[in-house]
């Protein structure tokens, strides 16, 4: 190993012009039905940063990655870095799925009363609805109605009567949702809970292969100690993910 250190670079370019190959081969097995490919492989040690970048100079339609969805208290993974910072629509892909479905679930959040929340409600059912047509998959909806586990401990609230209380409070929401976006009202899913749990399970139990969800990615600290939601349920779910951004 003594010869390797003094030829770093052509060890890199071969290994640069190998990968290139590889990726060259793969997509000729593909059919893209006449759209221009080009692959460019770099050599980049944060890939995040990286990306910020390249997004901000060619404002690409998507930045596909495979997923990589361990976390420790002093690593966070390049996923979980995309989804706080890549302005553009990011799909994560599953390394290891439940199983071969063609359903798509959109997650929403239907009871909020902000205009760019509801905004970006309409941006996942958008695209949810494009790819389920695409792929002629059925397409479902999930809301997780939040609660409060300290007042459902102490028997003040109670799970039967939150959902029943969001079907009749929602009901005129989900109708006009329905008619927009062309979907049965009872493709409409909601169970109280926390989203990182209910919307993994939602998508086992539609047998979704593609979930498409909004997120607001916290930064620092807060992002640190409190969380994100995309980035939970990424934990659990093992589909592929389609993360959207508000439009600035």
């Amino acid at each position: 190993m003594r010869h390797v250190s003094g030829d770093k670079e052509a060890i890199k370019a071969k290994f640069i012009a190998t990968q290139k190959l590889n990726a060259e081969t793969q997509l000729e097995q593909l059919d893209f039905d006449g759209v221009e490919k080009n692959v460019e492989v770099v050599w980049e040690k944060h890939i995040p940063q990286w990306v910020d970048q390249y997004v901000e100079s060619d404002n690409p339609d998507m930045v596909v990655k495979t997923g990589n969805r361990t976390e420790t208290l002093f690593y966070t993974p390049t996923d979980w870095q995309l989804l706080r910072d890549c302005s553009a629509p990011l799909m994560i892909a599953a390394e290891k799925k439940w199983r071969k479905t063609p359903n798509v679930l959109a997650a929403v959040d239907l009871e909020s009363a902000n205009t760019s929340k509801q905004d970006l409600n309409h941006k996942v059912l958008k695209q949810a609805s494009a790819l389920a047509e695409h792929q002629g998959a059925e397409l479902f909806v999930c809301y997780t109605i939040p609660f409060s586990p300290p007042l459902r401990d102490l028997g003040m609230q109670y799970v039967d009567e939150l959902e029943n209380a969001a079907e009749q409070k929602l009901k005129p929401v989900i109708e006009a949702l329905a008619a927009q976006y062309k979907i049965p009202t009872e493709n409409f899913i909601q169970h109280v809970g926390q989203p990182e749990r209910v919307i993994p399970s939602t998508a086992a139990d539609v047998k979704a292969g593609l979930v498409v969800m909004g997120t607001v990615g916290r930064k620092g600290i807060t992002g640190k100690i409190i969380g994100n939601t995309a980035e939970k349920v990424l934990k659990l779910l093992k589909s592929d993910v389609i993360a959207l951004k508000p439009d600035s």
